[in-house]
């Protein structure tokens, strides 16, 4: 019988070496890291100990990551129901390090279990324990608030040709699904950006925007300013060099480009990080040039180069933002003991993968803005069959028994 996979996810960036490959005497090698031990517990609700032992291993995960900012990996093996292997491995961004449960136990209504791992110092994600299930992003227009400033090289369709940028380098990252809705503009009033109030009374239009387009986070923007500086220069000529080295060159036009970057859970419409960037760059083509932003004749120019830079420094810091956060998924439909999930295998989930299930609550403060909240049921769903676009998972309990709805979902810390 093939071994069947139970994979409770929190990260793995790259290849991990199995533990009996690691240098023998990595225990007493202080350049693989810091030893670490801890623990974690769980109520065993429903008489499910599953779920309390995943809760209670992500509790000492956490506890461990707390000490030394680290991403772990937990997988369990069992082969004609016996368990044959059952260690936990953590990486950090130059190594990869082993972790293993040292001891578990259920006692009185609770279940125990204490980790010992040695863990590099290195800080990835922080204190949070990620996984490598691919969050999926919809990548929304970036309006411009000054228009006008666009004119010389016509650069008008900055607003969908920047976002467009972000998509094509986000797909080529691990964990991240990106969507291109460069055709949506969630900010009429891009001056008050990124406060939109819409009329569900929700300070911004991420939530039904990640509800129409059924994704997990929603990155909008605004192209801040892209005007010319010295607009009036001539044209560069190829003794414009030689000019300049006697005394006689002129200024040269440059051009400026800020950006406002918001990325938005699109569960809560919490926004989850904000940036401005900004670059300067010589505008190296003729004044009456038609170039187009993101065109060949645009990325030849300075500016050009000097905005890839830019683009470079935004992806960093989305991936750092949405590799950070859980994944989170919709159930899209409760019946009896299955629940269906609205993420499949394009979003790298797989038969035996376990998720946390949570009910969604609406909340109103004071000004009767409606919120999210988050209620764990303390329940695990296990992933029984996977479609490319959906998943079917199992509960020990009736949906009945938790209540559950439509718009509640699961989520891999």
């Amino acid at each position: 019988m093939k071994p069947v996979i139970l994979a409770i996810i929190f990260s793995l960036l790259g290849s991990l070496a199995a533990a009996d490959d690691l240098n023998p005497d990595w225990r007493n090698d202080s350049a693989y890291g810091s030893m670490v031990e801890a623990s974690g517990q769980a109520e065993i609700a429903f008489g499910d100990k599953d779920a309390a032992r995943m809760r209670a291993l992500r509790q000492a995960i956490e506890n461990a990551s707390m000490q030394v900012n680290a991403k772990v990996r937990s997988t369990q093996v069992l082969e004609n129901g016996s368990l044959v292997v059952d260690h936990l491995r953590i990486n950090s961004a130059a190594k990869v390090k082993s972790l293993k449960v040292v001891d578990e136990y259920s006692r009185s209504g609770t279940y125990y279990v204490t980790i010992r791992a040695l863990v590099s110092e290195d800080q990835v994600c922080a204190t949070h324990v990620a996984n490598d299930f691919r969050k999926t992003v919809a990548v929304t227009g970036f309006p411009m608030q000054y228009p006008e400033q666009a004119s010389m090289g016509q650069l008008g369709a900055v607003d969908r040709n920047f976002p467009s940028q972000l998509v094509n380098s986000l797909n080529g990252l691990p964990g991240i699904q990106a969507l291109d809705a460069s055709y949506m503009m969630l900010y009429p009033t891009v001056a008050n950006a990124p406060t939109n109030w819409n009329t569900d009374n929700a300070l911004t239009k991420a939530v039904e925007t990640a509800k129409q387009l059924g994704v997990q986070f929603v990155v909008s923007g605004v192209v801040r300013d892209i005007s010319m500086e010295n607009p009036n220069a001539p044209d560069i000529k190829p003794w414009t060099g030689l000019m300049k080295t006697v005394g006689l060159g002129t200024q040269a036009r440059m051009r400026h480009m800020v950006v406002d970057l918001y990325v938005h859970d699109g569960y809560s419409g919490a926004m989850v990080f904000q940036s401005r960037y900004e670059v300067k760059g010589r505008w190296d083509a003729r004044r009456n040039a038609i170039v187009e932003f993101g065109s060949a004749a645009f990325w030849r120019t300075d500016f050009g180069s000097q905005v890839s830079k830019l683009i470079a420094e935004t992806i960093v810091d989305l991936q750092d933002t949405i590799q950070c956060q859980p994944f989170m998924a919709n159930i899209s439909k409760a019946d009896k003991y299955r629940i269906y999930v609205n993420q499949g295998a394009s979003s790298g989930l797989r038969p035996g993968d376990m998720l946390a299930v949570y009910r969604t609550i609406d909340v109103f403060d004071r000004d009767q803005q409606r919120m999210v909240q988050l209620s764990d049921t303390r329940m695990v769903a296990k992933i029984k069959q996977v479609q490319p676009h959906f998943s079917i998972a199992e509960l020990p309990v009736r949906v009945e028994n938790l209540n559950l709805q439509p718009s509640d979902v699961v989520i891999a810390w």
